[in-house]
């Protein structure tokens, strides 16, 4: 046996850069400027707790991360581990380390009861660095429990990787006994109107976005009955494994939790990760976010729960410059969504592979759907995130292959021939019910403003990796269309990103769809004609500068204040939370467009008062978030917190929810052309002139979606025609148009109508529906005048004028809408919905105006 004498330690290595020249097994030749500049500027930081780097996509981060980490364990002796998002990008690191770099980094992907032991040991005795996933770190027993340094690369893209360790989940279709518990416990505190929806056991097509709340003050009235029957749910061997270590991390926190809850998926967690409160978090010497983009606000303090993160941004020349060459376009300028996806599936064949990025497995599944109905690309061999999570080679590899993503705007990137098309399929915008709620109902998109521009930036570089690269980059979906097209969103963009977006929307309007593929030919051949193109883009690129986004400066100065209240308000010091939420309110002085997160922040404050036994101090507070957003639903619960009222709907409440319903509505319809709202306008004409049953019925079930309501039809004989509900109440109708030669009101016609409220009672329970009577006919049948009731009558004629006139205000509700969730255009829509006489009552009142026994005399004997 020959003894192993001990290799002197590399102390003498002044620094990363240096290091990196010692690398005798590395297969680059040298750093790039950039990087070399970043490793520079990282040495003026080396002690600093939390760090952030930025690079930006495709600049060569990776190897800046693997630089500081192997120098850190060589000179300090410290164990250092890099976190990715994914699996098939930890596989791709420690390949790159391994074969580009000549660094011995470990994969510690998978099970850590899979982990070698010879890497564990060499590991932690500081041999060698490791490479993990997220959820390696984030787990109730990680083996990177006493690590010195952790490096998170993607960190603009860890807010779901790292809250999720807090976070529960309970979806009803996956386990519905434990979500109708848990929803039988939370039931006498949600609206009349969610519990509807609860009872029908589903989401119409435009209440996708639904989300709501339960206020903190009724949690903490139902958390023993929540925390008794979620301790069952968590000992039950069918339950999903998840409920047992996510359901320890906060089950003593629920006084620092918010549920959120739709008619399927309820959610607790806190509004920001308790990182504070995680040790092999807290304890670490340096916690390092490299990012693509940094972004400002205070974004990356929120996602990983510290107050303050030293930022070294992107080194000179790169506030300008970004990395490849994209060729973006817009078919929807020319074409409708189906239109626009068929033909962009079509360009397909001119590549040897497509990458195809979506918010959600609905639309993974519609984007395959449309690839295997086109004969050129059913032949095409498909791929998902779960065959790419190892590796990505076999995509890579192949010919005429589609990769179609879900939610996946980081974690793969394709560098030069591997893939040069990418095709973005709706915008990346919520990705919780958090984020949902406070997006769509809380009227705080602002908030995200920084994390949506971030996560369009990153899938729009998927396919552009190096200096040299270009992709040929396809927008489509209605909301990352409007995206795109407006310029104040362009103008938040970097300034290539910006120039290349402006060429495209430029080039993209055209008279005929095929000029857009001979405009692709042109980019492909990357000859002469498309050198003219790229040196249009550098020199308007010059021209361009990058604007903040609204009210950043102060969402920047209150993000200290705002992890300060969350990690007060975990440990449960509700004092020190209510003081610290009041700096936060403090901050927002002089912000535009925070009016919805004002309000947020009231509640919350309002919401440690009342913990902290101090009534009055949480009644200004409830006060004061609904003087802020005095048109958000949820909100309304907050006067009667500290009552012992029994809860009821309001009308309000049932308003402001139309009002949110107006809004999914014309997000649809667009703000890059009235083709959509106009088309609608008209079907609704056509519809209400047509003598024949289904174009009227039709047109109403649309009329009731303009105006906000609940609306639906059925098809059976004899069945109610088109009903609207809103909250606990509902019109339906009985359409009588097609009368031919007896435009008499008969007494069938009359029975039928005078029926269809106890038709819809089972579907539609608790809800009471007003019968109105909609007919050509102003003439009743002497065998029906016995039977009218309590039906309602209105003519074709004076439905047609209530129609015009509901179109008439839309039309400037759509003039003014330029995105979801923003509370100022909510209040002037409820202000111009009540100047025109369409609230709720109103509308009610001017459909049941006349009773259908007014008829009676003028008809046949």
């Amino acid at each position: 046996m020959v003894f192993k004498i001990p290799q002197k330690s590399s102390v003498s290595i002044k620094n990363p850069e240096s290091l990196f020249r010692d690398l005798r097994d590395r297969t680059v030749e040298g750093l790039l400027a950039q990087q070399a500049d970043m490793l520079r500027n990282y040495m003026d930081h080396v002690d600093n707790r939390d760090i952030a780097l930025e690079l930006p996509t495709g600049s060569g981060k990776t190897l800046v991360g693997l630089l500081i980490a192997e120098w850190r364990r060589r000179t300090k002796r410290e164990r250092c581990v890099m976190l990715c998002p994914t699996k098939q990008l930890v596989h791709q690191v420690v390949e790159q380390a391994k074969e580009k770099y000549g660094i011995n980094a470990l994969d510690f992907s998978g099970s850590k009861h899979q982990y070698p032991e010879a890497d564990k040991t060499a590991f932690n005795n500081c041999e060698s660095i490791g490479v993990a996933t997220y959820s390696a770190l984030f787990n109730t027993n990680p083996f990177f429990s006493n690590v010195h340094t952790l490096i998170f690369d993607d960190a603009h893209a860890a807010e779901n990787y790292v809250s999720s360790f807090w976070s529960l989940e309970v979806r009803r279709y996956e386990d519905e006994s434990t979500f109708g518990t848990i929803w039988q416990i939370i039931a006498p505190y949600t609206t009349e109107n969610d519990q509807l929806r609860y009872d029908q056991g589903n989401e119409g097509s435009l209440d996708t976005s639904f989300v709501n709340k339960i206020p903190t003050p009724y949690l903490l009235k139902c958390r023993t009955a929540l925390t008794a029957a979620i301790d069952n749910a968590s000992r039950d061997d069918e339950s999903p494994e998840e409920y047992g270590y996510r359901w320890r991390m906060i089950r003593d926190h629920l006084h620092a939790c918010h549920l959120y809850y739709t008619s399927n998926s309820i959610l607790i967690r806190p509004l920001v990760a308790p990182t504070k409160s995680f040790a092999p978090f807290q304890n670490a010497r340096q916690r390092i976010y490299m990012s693509a983009t940094l972004g400002e606000g205070g974004d990356l303090e929120r996602i990983f729960g510290r107050k303050k993160i030293e930022r070294i941004p992107a080194p000179e020349g790169w506030d300008k410059q970004g990395i490849g060459r994209r060729f973006f376009v817009f078919p929807m300028r020319r074409l409708d969504e189906a239109a626009s996806l068929s033909l962009a599936i079509s360009w397909t064949t001119k590549f040897d592979r497509a990458l195809v990025l979506t918010p959600s497995n609905r639309d993974a599944d519609k984007v395959k759907m449309a690839i295997k109905s086109l004969p050129a690309t059913q032949s095409h061999t498909l791929f998902d995130a779960a065959q790419l999570e190892s590796s990505k080679k076999s995509f890579t590899q192949a010919g005429s292959a589609i990769a179609v993503l879900a939610n996946r705007y980081d974690g793969i990137d394709l560098i030069g021939d591997e893939c040069r098309y990418l095709i973005i399929y709706g915008l990346p915008e919520s990705t919780n019910l958090q984020e949902r709620f406070i997006i769509s109902r809380l009227g705080a998109s602002v908030l995200f403003q920084v994390r949506i521009r971030t996560r369009i930036t990153q899938a729009v570089g998927r396919c552009t990796r190096s200096s040299t690269d270009y992709a040929l980059v396809v927008i489509i979906g209605d909301k990352v269309h409007q995206y795109f097209h407006m310029p104040e969103k362009r103008e938040t963009l970097h300034p290539e990103l910006q120039a290349e977006v402006n060429f495209g929307v430029d080039q993209s309007k055209v008279d005929n769809p095929s000029e857009l593929g001979d405009n692709i030919d042109i980019f492909i051949a990357h000859g002469p004609e498309w050198k003219s193109a790229d040196n249009h883009i550098l020199e308007t690129r010059d021209e361009l500068t990058q604007l903040s986004i609204p009210s950043a400066s102060q969402l920047g100065n209150s993000v200290v204040h705002e992890v300060k209240f969350h990690d007060a308000l975990w440990s449960g010091d509700f004092d020190n939370a209510l003081s610290s939420a009041k700096d936060v309110l403090a901050s927002f002085a002089g912000g535009h467009d925070l009016k919805g997160y004002s309000a947020l922040w009231n509640y919350l404050a309002g919401s440690a008062a009342y913990q902290a036994d101090q009534t009055q101090v949480a009644q200004e507070h409830f006060s004061a978030a609904f003087s802020c957003a005095s048109t958000l639903p949820w909100l309304k619960q907050i006067q009667k917190l500290l009552s012992n009222q029994t809860q009821e709907v309001s009308v309000d409440v049932i308003y402001g929810e139309r009002i949110e319903r107006i809004e999914g509505l014309l997000e649809r319809f667009g703000k890059s052309g009235s083709v959509k709202i106009e088309k609608y306008f008209q079907d609704i004409r056509e519809g209400l002139t047509s003598r024949e049953s289904k174009p009227f019925e039709e047109a109403q079930v649309k009329l009731g979606r303009l105006i906000g309501f609940e609306s639906g039809n059925t098809e059976r004989s004899g069945d109610p025609d088109p009903w609207w509900i809103f909250g606990r109440r509902g019109i339906v109708f009985e359409d009588y148009t097609a009368t031919g030669d007896n435009p008499v009101v008969s007494k069938k016609k009359t029975l039928e109508a005078k029926a269809h409220p106890d038709t819809l009672a089972a579907e539609h329970p608790g809800v009471s529906f007003s019968v109105v009577f909609c007919s050509t006919s102003d003439k009743l049948h002497s065998a029906a005048e016995p039977h009218t009731g309590d039906v309602f009558y209105i003519s074709v004629e004076d439905f047609k004028k209530f129609s015009e006139e509901c179109m008439a205000t839309m039309r400037v509700l759509w003039d003014s809408f330029q995105s979801p969730g923003v509370i100022e255009w909510r209040e002037f829509a409820a202000r111009r919905l009540a100047e025109a006489k369409l609230g709720s009552d109103d509308i009610l009142a001017r459909l049941t105006s006349r009773k259908l026994s007014s008829l009676a005399g003028g008809g046949q004997k």
